[in-house]
């Protein structure tokens, strides 16, 4: 055993002997290429860069193999990257071309990581293309497309947009949607507002007008090619993105593409949009929100209501308020801006709906939420005031808030209040106290019920409210 490593240690600092190894790749078994690989990396000294020089003297398929150790060793150690960059570089140009995407790869991962300027991928735009346009899996295409963005290669345009479309097959895989999150970032950096504004509506005109504007400088073709890859495009694919865009982290600089899908012609992409618009709130202006609010689509209007509750009051609360009293409108919708109003604590809004007499039920949602944001006291007596006073159809929605608000130690106040109502609300409050007694059973209402004076206490008896 002794005798055996003997042989097979190598001084990793003797380039000579480093190749002789690197080139011996071709005698080692099959089963056993990978881990001759990785001994090589893991030795240390010179030995990744004479395996990157010798490289493309290894037949093309033992390149492809140990290409994929080294961008794995890249990916984990990026650092050790930047003294073999311009080595890395050479391999690009010699490799089989089959080879190039998973050196390209490592390269991005080691730009990263890189600062000086000496490190950068500025000069590959050309490869990223041809990576782009290869059979490439997502994820060294992802990379390419990093690269591209450093190059400034516009040429990729067309071919990132195509790489997303092909992404979308399988949005819910994890490598697909970092795909489309890295093709977004890019075409918004090299194509500007209106390229990502024609992803979600190719026929947009102001849309096409400002990308040929924009690239007065670009090459007939390349526009020509753009717009023909653009046309492909359709609702579904919109809708993908508008939910990528809804999901990202980094969703304020493609507020264009949410404006554009709110003026789609398709419902589902506003609705998408309006799903996507609650992060980037700040940068969208009370004129789109107002048009959400006034959608064709009653989907939309209702994603609208309800997104819109994560806004301020002063930015939405009129909006919302007057979609919530629109006669005519939807019912639900109308809900949904109600709870868009409580979601802002919008009182004032609330008290508001609750005197409109056009819809009792809309009027007596308005007023339940309204006492949720009162002080505990005053909503209470308040609610408690228009319990007997309330149309039949309107009882259940007043008696669900009058629960919400009502703690166990209230109930000597709902005894009272029965007490002290006309027929109606003593009959409503019967019934009220029952589901009461049943639902807030428990210690709280046991000490509140020891509290009551007697003669409270026996009527609670007597309306056979406990036993």
């Amino acid at each position: 055993m002794k005798k055996k490593k003997a042989e097979t240690k190598i001084d990793t600092r003797n380039i000579a002997a480093l190749k002789d190894r690197v080139k011996a790749l071709v005698n080692v078994p099959a089963r056993r290429f990978n881990d001759a690989v990785c001994d090589i990396i893991d030795a240390g000294g010179y030995s990744v860069a004479v395996l990157l020089d010798t490289l493309p003297e290894l037949p093309v398929a033992l390149q492809q193999q140990a290409v994929r150790k080294i961008e794995d060793f890249f990916y984990f150690h990026p650092e050790n990257g930047v003294k073999l960059f311009s080595r890395l570089k050479k391999a690009l140009e010699k490799v089989d071309q089959s080879c190039r995407p998973g050196i390209l790869s490592a390269m991005a991962d080691i730009s990263e990581k890189a600062d000086d300027r000496d490190f950068t991928v500025s000069d590959l735009g050309e490869y990223a293309l041809a990576v782009l346009e290869s059979d490439a899996d997502l994820g060294r295409q992802s990379k390419a497309i990093e690269v591209a963005v450093k190059a400034l290669e516009y040429g990729c345009i067309p071919f990132i947009i195509k790489i997303m479309k092909k992404a979308t097959a399988e949005l819910d895989n994890f490598q697909n949607y970092q795909s489309i999150e890295t093709s977004l970032l890019a075409l918004k950096r090299l194509g500007g507002e209106p390229i990502i504004r024609l992803l979600i509506n190719p026929g947009s005109d102001s849309a096409s007008r400002q990308l040929r504007l924009e690239w007065r400088g670009m090459k007939d073709a390349l526009l020509s090619e753009t717009f023909s890859v653009l046309r492909t495009l359709d609702a579904d694919f919109a809708q993908m993105m508008l939910k990528v865009v809804d999901l990202s982290d980094f969703n304020l600089p493609f507020v264009a593409m949410i404006n554009e899908g709110v003026s789609h012609d398709d419902k589902w992409v506003r609705q998408a949009a309006v799903a996507s618009m609650k992060k980037a709130s700040e940068a969208l202006s009370p004129e789109v929100l107002s048009r959400m609010l006034n959608d064709s689509a009653s989907e939309v209007r209702m994603m609208a209501a309800t997104s819109l509750g994560g806004f301020s009051a002063e930015q939405t609360g009129s909006l919302l308020e007057e979609l919530a009293g629109r006669q005519g409108e939807a019912r639900e919708i109308r809900l949904n801006a109600l709870y868009a109003l409580f979601a802002q604590k919008n009182l004032p809004a609330l008290k508001n709906l609750a005197a409109q007499p056009d819809d009792m039920q809309i009027a007596a949602n308005a007023l339940g939420l309204s006492v949720l944001l009162m002080p505990h006291d005053e909503g209470l007596a308040t609610i408690l005031n228009v319990f007997g006073l309330s149309r039949a159809e309107t009882v259940g929605d007043l008696s669900h808030y009058l629960m919400e608000l009502s703690d166990p130690e209230d109930i000597g106040k709902l005894i009272k209040a029965h007490a002290g109502g006309n027929e109606t609300c003593r009959e409503r409050l019967i019934e009220f106290i029952k589901q009461f007694t049943a639902r807030k059973a428990g210690p709280r209402l046991d000490a509140a019920i020891g509290k009551l004076s007697e003669n409270e206490q026996k009527a609670l008896k007597a309306l056979t409210l406990v036993a």
